[in-house]
């Protein structure tokens, strides 16, 4: 299974593993506190390939960062950013698609 495909995370939440374990009271602020610390795991990851890449490819092709961000990508690069940016998203929301997670209570 591709860890960057968003069909391996809803796969993952469809196997309905039992109830999802909660720590907070409200069920809503417990979704938006698990949305929150999926997206600071994978903006702290992406910052860190983005360093890496831009540390390398200055030192390979000797260009500034400047030009080598303005250098435009082919339709193939778009796409597979594309497909990366739905798995981010689908992991970073897996919480909106759990079934153990059941209705929310407004009560």
């Amino acid at each position: 299974m591709n860890a960057a495909d968003a069909d391996a995370v809803a796969t993952l939440v469809g196997l309905n593993r039992g109830r999802r374990p909660a720590s907070l009271t409200c069920a809503e602020a417990e979704d938006v506190l698990t949305i929150a610390l999926a997206l600071a795991v994978e903006l702290g990851a992406a910052n860190d390939r983005i360093d890496r890449l831009e540390r390398e490819m200055a030192r390979l092709t000797g260009r500034s960062l400047a030009d080598q961000k303005e250098a435009a990508g082919d339709a193939d690069a778009e796409a597979a950013r594309a497909a990366a940016r739905d798995a981010m998203l689908a992991r970073v929301l897996r919480i909106m698609i759990d079934p153990r997670a059941g209705p929310h209570d407004p009560g």
